[in-house]
């Protein structure tokens, strides 16, 4: 029995999702909207499951503006998962209205090493999103091949995975295509009874877009130093800018440093090349925004500096636009940007706010 899936969906897209649970064809309308530029589409990470405000830009466009924005993401959805859910949609970018969240988080620690661990790249891959990638492997598409690869690399964790999550990986190499030449067409022999299914996407319905509540021109002026002093308001208790709760719970005076890894052997840095890469091949114009870490809390964010110029020139020298947040300096942290030590506090997100309206008007 296969899944009931829902013959309809809202149109055009707007508001948050975690990730594509609720909605698994979600990349045939991605597909859509990347074409016609009818919402701008944010992709981040654990930023975009922080406390609500109406400064997140998901409350910002679509209640303020009166403007669809759509917002995708939580912990884990780093730069080979953008780059695969981007993969699956299969669209033409040139109009995309595409925006990325980077957390320097990424680039850091173990998660520097690993990249997207697979179970968050599952997590943003249902059945069609893979359907849509074997299609453009199926068709002989070189930039439909980094999925594939991927799986393949995490074939150990497989386990009984389904016959398309199989077929890509084992397509992959040439050892594989050997190894179960006997299996293969058995997969694929399922995969086209079921591609029409997995592929047939949701009917768009329209729905009315929220007249904005915010009087135009915005005072971006007035909205930063508000939100500013609302900020230092609730850091009564520390003096490095971080929310007293959050203070209490997981700070309380002690400080922490950063492990930082040699360019060379960043793989989230060599996958974010590869988004890069993918997204310039499309000639996708996307707006990035790096945010920082708190140089409060982290004692060595200097030593963080060669990994943020890597970060900067791939972006220049792809002439990608970009919001620069960053700093490993107390004295230019600006008190509000953050809300605890590494997520974006209502002044941070005016800041996004202002950033994405001027680069998308």
């Amino acid at each position: 029995g296969g899944c009931a899936f829902p013959k309809e969906a809202n149109y055009p897209l707007q508001g948050y999702m975690e990730n594509y649970k609720s909605e698994p064809h979600l990349a045939s309308l991605l597909n859509r909207t990347f074409a016609d530029g009818s919402s701008i589409v944010l992709f981040g990470s654990s930023e975009l499951t922080s406390a609500d405000h109406p400064a997140k830009p998901v409350n910002f466009f679509n209640n303020g503006l009166g403007r669809p924005l759509f917002a995708l993401g939580h912990a884990g959805n780093q730069s080979f998962s953008m780059h695969a859910q981007l993969i699956a949609a299969d669209a033409d970018l040139s109009h995309a209205r595409l925006a990325i969240l980077l957390s320097p988080s990424w680039f850091l620690d173990r998660s520097a090493l690993t990249g997207t661990e697979l179970a968050a790249f599952l997590e943003y891959q249902p059945s069609p999103s893979l359907y849509s990638t074997y299609r453009g492997v199926k068709a002989g598409d070189p930039l439909a091949a980094p999925v594939g690869d991927y799986l393949a690399e995490h074939h150990r964790e497989l386990g009984a995975a389904q016959p398309i999550t199989l077929w890509l990986a084992r397509n992959a190499s040439a050892t594989g295509r050997w190894l179960y030449a006997f299996s293969q067409p058995w997969n694929e022999a399922i995969i086209s009874a079921t591609e029409q299914d997995m592929l047939s996407a949701p009917e768009p319905v329209k729905r009315p877009i929220p007249t904005g509540s915010i009087t135009l021109p915005v005072d971006w002026t007035v909205l930063f130093s508000r939100a500013t002093q609302e900020h230092v308001a609730q850091c009564t208790n520390n003096r490095a800018y971080v929310n007293d709760a959050y203070y209490a719970e997981h700070v309380n005076g002690s400080t922490r440093e950063v492990d930082v890894h040699p360019l060379e052997a960043n793989r989230e840095l060599r996958d974010f090349r590869g988004l890069l890469a993918f997204l310039d091949t499309l000639h996708a114009q996307p707006y990035f925004i790096i945010q920082p870490l708190n140089p409060y809390v982290y004692t060595n964010l200097a030593e963080m500096e060669p990994t943020m110029a890597a970060i900067r020139d791939e972006l220049d020298r792809r002439g990608f636009d970009y919001l620069d947040l960053w700093t490993s300096d107390t004295a230019r942290f600006e008190p509000g940007i953050l809300t605890d030590v590494m997520h974006l506090g209502p002044l941070g997100w005016y800041r996004v706010d202002s950033a994405l309206a001027t680069y998308f008007p």
